[in-house]
């Protein structure tokens, strides 16, 4: 069939017949915004971001609706086009929280932390998971001129995390529906579509049922699709854009699916799917559970041996000649049980070393849930029964398969997993071995194609291929058939594989029917997220220690996203407190201690209150409890109370969880006879909070947005600049400033105040872990003097700070911090969801 002719913007290009006119422009080399397009999707036309003129044709086609045709003359850019992309991109971002893309210091603020910080709700690009992957934030960015004349309409939709493995803030959606045309295309009936009318439109399951019982297969192929941070990968999101993506496979189950694994700085943290097709489709363990088991927080790191009735670490020479040594003691009466999830190269391993010791030899199979009377749902072995008979009193042991009553009966045990088992402290040598995609190799699918496995994530601390353990291991006992150099050698000797059993009867997408074990380990006890599913777990959360005695929470609310006030019950710290000065909280006895700024206190009811930022797992803990709920500890009040002195005008600077810090501050120096100009600012002016509070305590109140919608275009030091000049145009001065917020906010009034010589302080509270001083996370150079903040501080001059040692230290501990973020799911909201909180309680 011929090709099609036509001009884009006066260039000529042939296409095939069928083509869309964007597709066309794209042939010719023109860019095209659009955001609904995609190239595994059907044109949808719904973000009219791609319309063109088209000679003849009235009005603005949307070009990856518009079949190209013969001659046609089109063109892209035109005074007519930019002026409705611009009106376009302006109603999509008046219901997308956008302030960053106005902000008059977003580069200066990106330099200084390029990657989002962890959130809630994503209230902004800064907040936001998908900050470097956003297809609307990358569009408004080569837009270029981004000024914005219609007013932000903040949807406050409640963040759901109900569901396995996904978080879903609607806030962010701008209806491109690709999320729910994608799961058409690979799944024929879509879990989700759009719901609702007008401006009420939003994406969701039919009649609001969990996703678990929608029929969403939990491929995650809505997630990799969606252009905005509306759906992440609750695991995932915090690592940011991964900087490596391989092929390779999935050896959790005889199926043996090809998937793309996605890294960032060697650590494996998604796999997805080749290809937006059906038979390219990943279950729910494949696709979100194999990251979650090879970063498990229970790994084995070191190998260890027992002598004596005592467990301890060796390096790896003593433990392979330890290894050797006992098996060669018990040679024709040992016996070798591992997993059927384990590569050709380790069977083939495995078999030769059994050969070698003239042993018994068994795979267990990967099955559907379907849990024996034992709990594990493995069928072990029948030569099992003679460990008790003695035929057998040595074990090389590759999984969690053993009760701790046969283990008994054994002379010697050898464990080489990744995991700990259930008789770890029984076994004479543990060898931790690289797990999935921490090691290559191949594997038999259960059609009979042979895979390739890449090793594409770091094993963490020594564990070592288990293929490499077991050559050593071979090379100690001078088994000839271990000589091995390579992984290629081994994979070159194998000659004969039979491939693994499949699942009796389990449709593949089937979220009921996933695997109960990974090497004989629940996996519901790695990723708490499977038990939704009805995956066995040993995980009881009736038996989670809820405190009936302690701090009464008195009153918990949501006073703008991401921003909670807690008023707590303490009467010793309400009576002791003084502006400045933090707590520790803990929510129960093995929370994590979290300080917190003091923003309010009333010594003659004994209550506190504390506005908490959702940033955590200690915040999010404790903005999860209810009204009523005892917290666990409540210490304080700690910290340096401010020196609150008659200075004169006194210019106050609150933004995030600052705003509520500074309530205290102003009344305490306003009291003193200080003259006080409080300055509040948020990203948007639906992020601003405590007004008519800190109007009350100030002699003046001025606001600063950064999009520009409340008072002043920009931060806290666009305000103080103005304060300053109208201060000395009547002749008068500052005579000190006081911030309280983020780190960058601070360091920002630092430089803007430091030619000023006005006295300047900031809290350096976004810093501290402890508490107490003993971690020493929060230490600072101020005027190259080391101080703590937690003891010395928090408030300290912000002149002398050393805001690069700062920045550095800020991020110490941020990937285990976004490791500590919980994965579990409230079955209770899954059941029941209209039990959940509803809305952010902001009156947006």
């Amino acid at each position: 069939m011929s090709q099609i002719n036509l001009t884009i913007d006066g260039k000529s290009v042939a296409v095939e017949p069928g083509a869309t006119v964007l597709e066309a422009a794209r042939r010719a080399g023109v860019a095209v915004p659009t955001i609904c397009d995609h190239k595994d999707l059907s044109p949808y036309g719904a973000c009219r971001m791609c319309i063109v003129e088209i000679e003849g044709v009235r009005g603005f086609p949307t070009s990856c609706t518009t079949p190209a045709a013969e001659g046609m003359q089109v063109r892209t850019a035109s005074p007519e086009l930019e002026s409705l992309r611009k009106r376009t991109m302006e109603l999509m971002l008046s219901g997308h929280p956008n302030s960053c893309l106005v902000c008059p210091h977003r580069e200066a603020c990106e330099s200084m932390r390029p990657k989002a910080t962890k959130a809630g709700r994503s209230t902004r690009c800064g907040f936001c998971s998908n900050k470097e992957e956003c297809d609307i934030r990358t569009m408004a960015l080569e837009a270029g001129s981004r000024d914005l004349n219609l007013p932000t309409l903040y949807a406050a939709h409640n963040l759901e995390r109900g569901d396995p493995f996904m978080d879903r803030d609607y806030n962010l959606c701008i209806l491109c529906a690709r999320c729910w045309r994608i799961c058409e295309k690979i799944h024929g009936k879509p879990a989700i579509s759009i719901i609702n009318r007008g401006k009420d439109a939003r994406v969701g399951t039919a009649f609001h049922k969990s996703h678990v019982h929608s029929g969403c297969t939990f491929c995650g192929s809505c997630i990799d699709i969606c252009p905005t941070g509306t759906l992440t990968d609750r695991f995932a999101r915090w690592y940011g854009k991964p900087d490596a993506k391989t092929p390779s496979a999935c050896l959790l189950c005889p199926e043996g699916c090809a998937l793309i694994a996605q890294t960032h700085s060697g650590k494996l943290v998604a796999a997805t799917m080749t290809a937006f097709q059906s038979e390219a489709s990943l279950c729910a363990l494949g696709r979100f559970g194999m990251a979650q088991i090879v970063n498990a927080s229970t790994r084995l790191l070191r190998p260890a041996i027992r002598e004596n009735d005592e467990a301890f670490t060796v390096d790896w020479d003593t433990a392979l000649d330890s290894a050797a040594n006992g098996l060669k003691q018990h040679a024709g009466r040992v016996g070798i049980l591992i997993s059927a999830a384990t590569t050709r190269e380790e069977r083939h391993l495995y078999a030769r070393l059994a050969a070698g010791l003239n042993g018994r030899f068994a795979v267990v199979p990967t099955l559907p849930v379907d849990p024996l009377p034992a709990g594990q749902g493995t069928p072990l072995p029948e030569w099992l029964a003679d460990i008790q008979s003695g035929k057998i009193t040595a074990l090389i042991l590759g999984g969690d398969f053993l009760e701790r009553e046969l283990a008994r009966s054994l002379d010697f045990l050898l464990v080489i997993d990744g995991l700990p088992v259930r008789v770890q402290d029984q076994a004479d040598v543990v060898l931790p071995a690289a797990l999935l995609a921490e090691s290559a190799g191949t594997l038999r699918t259960a059609a009979g194609q042979i895979r390739s496995l890449a090793r594409i994530s770091r094993a963490p601390g020594q564990a070592k291929s288990e293929w490499e353990i077991l050559r050593d291991i071979g090379q100690k006992l001078d088994i000839a058939e271990m000589h091995f150099d390579t992984l290629q050698d081994v994979t070159a000797a194998i000659t004969d594989d039979a491939p693994p059993a499949s699942f009796p009867g389990r449709p593949r997408q089937d979220v009921f029917s996933l695997p109960a074990t990974y090497r004989g380990h629940l996996l519901a006890d790695i990723i708490p997220a499977l038990s939704a599913f009805g995956l066995p777990t040993t995980y009881d959360p009736s038996q989670e220690v809820q405190p009936t005695e302690g701090f009464e929470l008195l009153e918990i609310r949501e006073l703008v996203p991401n921003m909670h006030l807690l008023r707590i019950h303490a009467p010793q710290v309400a009576a002791h407190a003084k502006p400045g000065q933090f707590v520790i909280l803990m929510a129960r006895e093995t929370s994590e201690r979290a300080p917190f700024t003091l923003a309010d206190w009333d010594a003659a009811t004994g209550s506190i209150t504390l506005i908490i930022e959702e940033v955590g797992r200690s915040s999010r803990e404790l903005i999860s409890l209810s009204q009523g709920a005892r917290l666990a500890h409540v210490s304080g009040p700690l910290g340096q109370a401010f020196p609150v002195e008659r200075k004169g005008t006194v210019v106050l600077g609150g933004g995030c969880y600052g705003i509520g810090a500074i309530l205290p501050l102003a009344r305490a120096l306003k009291e003193a006879g200080n003259r006080v100009i409080s300055v509040i600012e948020g990203s948007s002016a639906y992020l601003l909070y405590w007004e008519d509070k800190i109007r009350a305590v100030s002699d003046e109140l001025r606001i600063a947005t950064k999009d520009g919608t409340r008072g002043t275009y920009g931060g806290v030091q666009e305000v103080f600049q103005e304060i300053r000049e109208r201060e000395e145009d009547q002749g008068a001065a500052i005579n000190m400033i006081v911030a309280v917020g983020c780190t960058f906010m601070m360091r920002m009034v630092s430089e803007l105040t430091k030619p000023w010589d006005v006295s300047t302080f900031v809290a350096l509270n976004p810093i501290m872990v402890d508490g107490t001083g003993m971690c020493g996370a929060c230490r600072v150079s101020i005027h190259d003097e080391t101080k703590f903040a937690c003891i010395d501080g928090p408030f300290f001059d912000a002149h002398g700070v050393d805001w690069d040692e700062l920045a550095c230290r800020r991020g110490a501990y941020a990937r285990e911090e976004v490791e500590a973020l919980p994965q579990t799911v409230d079955l209770n909201t899954l059941m029941f969801p209209e039990t959940a909180k509803q809305g952010c309680g902001c009156g947006g």
